[in-house]
C-alpha cells in the first residue's frame, strides 16, 4: 500500500472511530432513559441511572482525549466536542430526575410516563442521526430533525402537566416536589433538542 493509501485509510479509522464513541454515548442516553421509565417508582433501582451517566462521562473523556490526540477529524473539532457535550447533558439531564425522585421521596407524577416517553423517542432518534452521519448525512438530518420534535411535544405536556399540578388542591410541598420532577424531564426535551441542532450544524458544514 501506498503512503497516499495509507493515510486515506488511516483517516476513514478515525473517522468511524470518533463516530462509535458519539454512538455509545447516545445508546448510554438511551438505557438510562429505560432504566428511568421502568424504574422511576422504585427509588432503590434508580443507582444504576447514575451508573449508566457514570459511563458516558467515561466515554466522554475518551473521545475528548482523542480529539486532542487524533491528525484527522471526520468534522470540525469544535462540532466533535459540542456534540458529545450535548449527548453527555441529555444523560446529566436524566440523572438529575433520578437524584431528585430519590432525595425527595416522591413517586412519579401522572404525566412522568408520557413525558419520559416522549423523551425516549427523541433519543432514539438522535442515536440513528449520530450513526448515519457519515455514510448518510441527508438521513442523519431527517432523524435530527425528528429528534427535535420532542420539545414541541415535551413543551405542549408540561405545561398541561403543571397546569393540572397546581390546580389539583394537593399539598404544596408535593407540588413543588412534582414540579421539580417535570421540570428536570423538560430539561432533558430541550438538551435532545440541542443534540439534533449540533448534528444539522455538522452535516450543513459538511455538505
Amino acid at each position: 500500500m501506498s503512503i497516499g493509501r495509507g493515510f486515506k485509510a488511516l483517516i476513514r479509522s478515525n473517522d468511524r472511530r470518533f463516530i462509535e464513541l458519539l454512538v455509545e454515548q447516545a445508546d448510554l442516553a438511551n438505557e438510562s432513559l429505560r432504566l428511568l421509565q421502568e424504574h422511576g417508582a422504585d427509588p432503590t433501582r434508580l443507582i444504576e441511572v447514575k451508573d449508566v451517566e457514570r459511563k458516558g462521562d467515561q466515554v466522554r473523556r475518551v473521545l475528548v482525549d482523542e480529539l486532542m490526540h487524533t491528525y484527522a477529524t471526520p468534522f470540525d473539532r469544535e462540532d466533535l466536542f459540542a456534540l458529545s457535550r450535548a449527548i453527555d447533558d441529555i444523560l446529566d439531564a436524566v440523572n438529575e430526575t433520578a437524584v431528585e425522585l430519590v432525595m425527595y421521596h416522591v413517586a412519579p407524577p401522572q404525566y412522568f410516563g408520557e413525558m419520559t416517553g416522549i423523551l425516549a423517542d427523541g433519543a432514539r432518534h438522535i442515536r440513528d442521526a449520530v450513526a448515519e452521519l457519515l455514510d448518510h448525512p441527508r438521513v442523519a438530518t431527517e432523524q435530527a430533525v425528528r429528534g427535535k420534535r420532542s420539545e414541541n411535544k415535551m413543551d405542549a405536556v408540561y405545561h398541561q402537566a403543571v397546569g393540572e399540578l397546581f390546580d389539583s388542591g394537593a399539598d404544596l410541598a408535593e407540588v413543588l416536589k412534582q414540579r421539580e420532577i417535570y421540570r428536570h424531564l423538560k430539561n432533558s426535551a430541550d438538551r435532545i433538542d440541542r443534540a439534533a441542532d449540533e448534528i444539522s450544524v455538522i452535516v450543513i458544514k459538511r455538505t
